[in-house]
């Protein structure tokens, strides 16, 4: 047998005991030794820890990171359901970063089980602590994403006080959550958590949600208990100004927004309005075209070349009559991006015209996406069912520690995206939360970056910026730019960089 037949015979065998586990978690027990070494050697398997495999890809560099923050979670939950089956649950803390639809990699993650206390450092300075305490395993545990986590109302009575200084946004959407007040209260006075009564009823009394509060408050002084309550919290006020969000993930977007929003003003140069010459604004950024288009996608890792941005601009290309053409990635990329940009030009027209920006990209989104990959589709290289809608899959970030959002959840953080972008009212703000937020959720399954970016220049056109073009030659920095903001929870080194590319852009107007 050839090589490359042992090699698919192998994957398939052992790509249908990671199916069992609905992952690409794989046992070192469920799978064959020759299987294992042959997949190990051509980087098809990666140890995670002994005895767990999972599968990935040989194409993605070595010290790559995304297959690893992609399985994450896959990985817990089959490792703890084989060893465990049910009977273990996921700390308060790890709970409450789930209902809160946090999707920054945690460094560590706690579990607690009857017996048999483990440490397991995992790949990319992650780890999985197991701690024996079988009186603390609560009744009051549900399935969530195949993980037994505690109750969200459990979860936040359990949390330690210093869960709600130290992760005060993932605490304020947890409790945001809870649909009723009656549910919080049954669980304090089953378990008599008096002390956590104090912190949940100040901790909503200082969200504004005084009914809540007020509704705890009178249950546990009806059966005798006085609550003194407390406030949690270390921030001056609450960042969401809504009292209940429909979903934990719409709430984030919301969040993130008016968490960062403020220090965008403060940092970026005033806007100047809309141009007053709008022809004029027009032909300085279509002027801006080939340039563009070779930053843009040269940032994706496409080979583009100024002579073919040039022949796809002047209609040299044509893969039906050019087999090169049709065989190009790299062509059909480029004719993709000039579609687009020509869609994009005509909502900047709109925008110019004093309609809405956010309401017109929220309009407009789906055709520019569709212009983007509508070569791809006529060369039968992608599907022309997905080019509606958003995907359906998940998706990760090469060497990132951000998650995007599931798929399950991607139009309800698209709602609070949009709503977000149609009542902002600063053009900066617009700007740089439209990129950031709009590759934060990753709506697509190819073409975020690209998307982001129009989205960047057509918020800057609203408010009189430049086109501002992201030189390839400044990748890094703005690829670590972007990681930063995920990881570190500051938008400065992001609108920064976005300043001087804008300050970069100018000479080229």
């Amino acid at each position: 047998m050839a090589q490359t037949d042992r090699i698919a015979a192998a994957l398939e065998r052992v790509k249908a005991v990671a199916d069992k586990y609905h992952s690409h978690i794989v046992p070192t027990v469920d799978i064959d030794r020759q299987d294992r070494e042959i997949l190990v050697r051509t980087h098809w398997l990666e140890e995670i820890t002994k005895g767990w495999y999972m599968l990935t890809r040989p194409d993605l560099a070595a010290g790559d990171s995304a297959a690893w923050y992609a399985n994450f979670w896959d990985f817990i939950r089959v490792y703890l359901q084989q060893r465990y089956d049910n009977r273990y649950c996921l700390s308060a803390e790890a709970s409450l970063e789930l209902y809160s639809g946090n999707m920054a990699m945690p460094r560590q993650v706690i579990a607690i089980v009857p017996e048999g206390g483990t440490l397991l450092n995992l790949p990319y300075d992650t780890s999985l602590m197991i701690y024996a305490d079988p009186k603390n395993i609560p009744d009051e545990k549900i399935e969530y994403d195949g993980l037994q986590v505690m109750s969200l109302p459990y979860a936040l009575c359990k949390a330690a006080p210093t869960y709600f200084r130290n992760n005060a946004e993932n605490a304020e959407i947890a409790m945001r959550s809870v649909r009723s007040s009656s549910e919080i209260s049954r669980v304090i006075i089953e378990n008599d958590f008096r002390r956590a009564a104090d912190r949940i009823v100040g901790a909503y009394d200082f969200l504004g949600m005084e009914n809540y509060a007020k509704d705890i408050e009178t249950t546990i002084n009806a059966i005798g208990l006085t609550v003194n309550k407390t406030n949690p919290f270390d921030m001056k006020m609450p960042v969401l100004s809504s009292v209940k969000e429909r979903s934990p993930y719409a709430a984030r977007i919301r969040l993130l927004w008016q968490k960062y929003r403020e220090e965008i003003i403060h940092k970026f140069p005033e806007a100047k309005g809309l141009p007053k010459q709008k022809g004029k604004y027009l032909a300085a950024v279509d002027k801006l075209y080939e340039y563009d288009a070779y930053n843009s996608l040269s940032i994706e890792g496409y080979q583009v070349t100024p002579a073919l941005i040039h022949r796809v601009r002047n209609n040299h290309w044509n893969p039906e009559q050019n087999q090169f053409d049709n065989d190009q990635r790299n062509a059909l990329a480029a004719r993709g991006y000039y579609d687009a940009f020509q869609q994009v030009k005509e909502t900047l027209a709109d925008i110019l015209d004093g309609k809405n920006p956010g309401e017109c990209i929220e309009q407009d989104l789906s055709l520019w996406y569709q212009q983007l990959f509508s070569p791809s589709v006529k060369a039968n290289i992608v599907s022309a069912g997905d080019l509606a809608g958003y995907r359906n899959s998940k998706v990760y970030i090469r060497n990132s520690r951000h998650t995007p959002p599931t798929n399950e959840v991607v139009i309800d953080c698209m709602e609070a995206f949009f709503d977000c972008l149609s009542n902002e009212e600063s053009a900066a703000v617009r700007a740089v939360l439209g990129h950031y937020i709009f590759v934060f959720i990753h709506p697509y399954m190819d073409g975020n970056g690209r998307i982001a970016r129009f989205i960047l220049n057509a918020m800057l056109a609203s408010g009189g910026y430049p086109w501002t073009i992201v030189q390839v030659s400044r990748r890094k920095q703005y690829i670590d730019s972007l990681e930063y903001t995920h990881t570190e929870n500051s938008i400065a080194k992001f609108c920064q960089f976005i300043i001087e590319e804008m300050a970069a852009s100018e000479q080229y107007s």
